[in-house]
């Protein structure tokens, strides 16, 4: 050969694998690491998500292509992958998507969710279509060679996170075994990153190495996999054509009632395309399936339309209500890819020759489709949030949304940077009848901090302090307790975490040691799990922390709260005393519905 191959010999390609998946784990360590700090590259975020997404992908699929492809195309298809991934990873940065409320600021930096899942897909896929093509030296290769490719990288991958799944199931065990002997050293190990990650990353290379070895288990899993899904193509077609067959009695309407129809229409559709092809698998003539198969991908493939022109109609009525989200466009392009496979397989069946042969070519030519689609899609070149925030303002601005309804939020929260963009426009209109308005409601959608409601974010000790109405009228809230961080406190009135929420103190000795405690009582529209009224003491060194909760259904009544705020409020004996047994004191607990009613007078 004019080329050397990358590690020929089995023992060859199994240190390379390790090597690989080693550096791997120390990339990934060194680039979290850095958010400690943080450090670069974590200050970096436009540096540091291309560099993690490239850290977390690329060397998975260089595991998989070792021995297959020459170094020179290697390189190049590393070099290829790293561009993209990490391109993607920065525009998702760039287009400064809100990032979940609570994270600390260095996680901002890393790929967000959606970008992660969109990559893993696109590199799925230019797996799947570029080893046949560098194998047969030809665009396109034979379908045989794709189907190969695309399930032997599957089950590789499948089993390989399985496998690290069980890995560290049994890593944990053992730790907890060593645990029992007081040996504490293994527990501690494997909370370490500089273990975790390249443990892991280790453990993924060696099962993706032995999964590479094993061609034929491989193969036999995947033809058994096949075999069973195949058989599941009848039961769905009759489904289907059952449900079909059933619209015209029932009308669209329960289709409708149930508000979640697209999701299942979409989900029915992909069930019928991923059970043709099980059955049709890579077209060789001693795997061509049964007359009953065929006959059920046959109706399949004419359901197929129908229910996938039902999901797109269901969008376009939405859209027609509502416009256009990032979400829905999502979901449209997905209808779009489902659309070609649609058509594309009537297309297959109609045409003469062997059964659904140019199905083929359709799943080929789908594939490169969804590629574009991520390349539009994360990139500005078509970016959802873009589109979705350009039609909504344009539906604002030309009043088919009264501005009272309009969902300023969305803009604010799920726009990325064109709908803060287009808020910070918006606070500035000077035409049109509802410019003030509009103006209005856009600067509040700016200044607030959470998607679910203003002020979400904990309030500052000056916020707090405006918060809290301290009784009677001249006393006041200890500044230690205002500027205490009482994030870690849970189940305490809603003021002290929410700048929005209002909050009535009350000072009363209630264990009897001569200082006053603080009785926090909060809103009375809040979820039982939340201890609306609260007492707070404070210890000996100066720190107030929760001491306890006032219960009962009359906590709720107005009459209750006017009392308190009057000054009618001490404490009394209990009712019901305490129970001795030996040494051991025990406290009855009465039945709410007992002892309290639970009407307010």
């Amino acid at each position: 050969m004019s080329e050397n191959i990358v590690a020929t010999s089995e023992g060859t390609r199994g240190r390379t694998r390790l090597a690989i998946g080693l550096l791997q784990g120390l990339a990934l360590y060194l680039l979290v690491r850095s958010t400690d700090g943080p450090v670069w590259p974590a200050t970096q975020p436009m540096i540091f998500a291309p560099l993690f997404a490239v850290a977390l992908f690329v060397p998975v699929f260089l595991l998989l292509d070792l021995g297959v492809l020459k170094v020179s195309r290697l390189a190049l298809w590393a070099l290829a992958a790293s561009v993209f991934v990490g391109g993607l990873a920065a525009c998702d940065i760039y287009r400064g998507a809100e990032r979940p409320y609570g994270l600390e600021p260095s996680v901002l930096g890393y790929p967000s969710p959606m970008v992660l899942a969109a990559i893993a897909l696109s590199l799925f896929i230019a797996q799947c279509l570029v080893i046949p093509s560098e194998a047969e030296r030809k665009i396109p290769a034979s379908y045989s060679r794709y189907f190969d490719e695309a399930w032997k990288c599957a089950v590789q991958l499948i089993f390989s996170a399985v496998f690290v799944g069980l890995f560290w199931g049994v890593l944990t065990l053992g730790t907890e075994l060593f645990e029992l002997l007081k040996i504490r050293f293994f527990s501690d190990l494997i909370k370490h990153r500089w273990f975790a990650l390249p443990i892991t990353t280790l453990a993924l290379a060696a099962a993706i190495h032995l999964t590479d070895i094993r061609v034929a288990i491989v193969r036999g899993i995947r033809t058994l996999k096949l075999t069973l899904l195949s058989w599941l193509l009848p039961l769905m077609t009759l489904i289907a054509v059952g449900f079909v067959v059933a619209l015209p009695f029932t009308g669209l309407d329960p289709l409708w009632r149930t508000r979640f129809a697209v999701w299942l229409l979409i989900a029915a559709s992909v069930a019928l395309i991923v059970l043709v092809n099980s059955a049709y698998q890579d077209g060789q003539a001693e795997r061509a399936p049964p007359r009953l198969l065929r006959y059920a991908g046959s109706f399949a493939v004419v359901t197929l339309p129908v229910l996938v022109g039902l999901a797109g109609y269901a969008l376009f009525l939405r859209v027609e209500q509502r416009g256009w989200t990032s979400s829905r466009i999502f979901v449209a392009a997905t209808i779009g890819v489902l659309v070609c496979y649609a058509l594309g397989y009537v297309w297959a069946l109609v045409m003469r020759g062997e059964w659904l042969r140019r199905l083929e070519t359709v799943n080929i030519a789908t594939a490169v489709i969804v590629l574009g689609l991520i390349l539009a899609f994360f990139t500005p070149i078509a970016d959802p949030a873009r589109i979705a925030v350009a039609n909504q303002v344009a539906r604002l601005e030309a009043g088919k949304v009264p501005v009272a309804q309009f969902d300023f939020k969305y803009l604010r929260f799920d726009g990325a940077r064109y709908g803060r963009e287009a808020l910070e426009r918006l606070k500035d209109l000077q035409v049109g009848e509802n410019a003030a308005a509009i103006r209005q409601q856009a600067e509040t959608a700016l200044k607030l901090t959470n998607r679910y409601g203003p002020g979400f974010a904990p309030p500052t000790a000056l916020e707090l302090a405006g918060n809290i109405t301290a009784h009677p009228e001249g006393r006041a809230v200890p500044e230690a307790f205002l500027a205490q961080d009482w994030k870690s406190t849970y189940n305490a009135p809603g003021c002290l975490h929410n700048r929005a929420v209002q909050c009535d103190a009350f000072f009363l000795d209630i264990d009897g040691d001569g200082a006053e405690e603080i009785i926090l009582i909060g809103p009375n529209n809040v979820s039982p799990a939340v201890n609306n009224a609260a007492v707070f003491k404070r210890g000996a060194d100066g720190l107030w922390s929760m001491f306890g909760s006032l219960s009962g259904p009359q906590i709720s009544c107005p009459d209750v709260r006017t009392a308190a705020r009057a000054g009618a409020l001490k404490t009394v004996p209990p009712v019901i005393l305490d129970i001795e047994i030996g040494t051991r004191r025990l406290r009855f607990n009465p039945q709410q519905n007992y002892a309290y009613p639970l009407n307010c007078p």
